[in-house]
């Protein structure tokens, strides 16, 4: 199973079910499943090792949540994604530019987005933050959307009315974020996650809890172009004429170049055993036409430890401890817990 076939899992779930609860723990993907076996709350579940989609983010996996449909159907691969409309790499999850996520894009979220809506009629349970941003209310429309400032009072609150309802916790991504996923701060995150659904869910809530996906710990950074400084001249140009931003992250570096082959020659030669570097559409054989008008023509997959990015496109990455994106085990495989009373 991958996590594409989660949706259908869910709804044979409902049809059995009258409540049923869904938990999305982001970032806390199989390897921690395996290091926190112990605890009481995974002790109680059924587990299933479930494939991650790739990219292994949250873009990807959130999007095929909200409409029922894979990565390859949807089309949101990554963090930032080049949208043909605007001739740019955009952050969707930010409504954003991958240039500045402050300035707000000309068209509206759902505008990115198939019209399917998964949730619909469903209870969503999100942190307060992100709970009614524009991503939020075009992904999530239909369903009833309750905002959370306490991970235990958004936990009590699973299973109230009939139906499905869902929540997600981002804390354990942006523990392992800032301090990398072997770091005692991102167990405490792990722990605390756990500790929190076993104190307050009822106990005979059917439940389903999962990840969207890992991390890894990160030590060095490698600038494509700096290790070969023609790279910025193969890069195709956006509606003002400037190179494309990278779209991707540091642990899946997607670039839109005019020569493909050799960029992947030249890549590759100079990286070595320091990354793969593989056509994009390699990567995606089932793509659709909505991934395939986004997708990147190349890609750089780093290898365990490390992130690959251009020195000319400034990132926040650079001070990050732990990544995710890429095909690692650590990172690409997740999970699925069952307790159905």
């Amino acid at each position: 199973m991958d996590f594409a076939q989660l949706p259908g899992r869910i709804e044979a779930l409902l049809g059995v079910h009258e409540r049923v609860a869904v938990v999305l723990l982001d970032a806390f993907g199989m390897a921690f499943v395996r290091r926190h076996a112990a605890h009481p709350l995974l002790r109680q579940l059924e587990i299933e090792p479930v494939a991650s989609q790739f990219p292994s983010t949250t873009t990807a996996h959130l999007t095929t949540l909200s409409t029922g449909l894979p990565v390859g159907e949807h089309g949101l691969y990554e963090w930032r994604v080049y949208e043909p409309s605007l001739y740019a790499v955009i952050v969707p999850l930010r409504m954003g530019y991958a240039a500045d996520e402050r300035a707000p894009l000309p068209l509206e979220a759902a505008d990115l987005l198939p019209p399917e809506r998964w949730f619909a009629g469903a209870t969503v349970l999100m942190p307060a933050g992100i709970a009614h941003s524009p991503w939020s209310a075009a992904s999530l429309a239909g369903a009833r959307v309750v905002p959370y400032d306490n991970l235990g009072a958004g936990i009590a609150q699973l299973g109230e009315r009939p139906g499905l309802s869902y929540l997600y916790w981002d804390g354990i991504d942006a523990t392992g974020h800032r301090h990398g996923p072997a770091s005692a701060e991102f167990d405490a995150a792990c722990l605390a996650a756990l500790d929190a659904l076993a104190r307050h869910l009822p106990g005979d809530l059917p439940l389903l809890v999962t990840a969207d996906h890992g991390q890894v710990d990160i030590a060095a950074f490698d600038d494509l172009d700096v290790i070969w400084p023609e790279l910025s001249s193969h890069l195709r140009r956006d509606g003002a004429g400037r190179p494309l931003w990278p779209a991707g992250s540091g642990r899946d570096c997607f670039l839109h170049v005019d020569d493909p082959e050799t960029v992947v020659a030249e890549l590759a030669a100079r990286l070595g055993d320091r990354a793969e570097v593989r056509l994009a559409a390699e990567l995606f054989p089932d793509a659709g036409p909505r991934l395939t008008a986004r997708l990147a023509d190349v890609c750089v997959l780093p290898a365990a430890g490390r992130m690959a990015w251009l020195a000319a496109f400034p990132t926040r990455e650079r001070r990050w401890h732990g990544a995710h994106g890429g095909l690692a085990p650590e990172e690409a495989e997740t999970w699925i817990g069952l307790r159905a009373p």
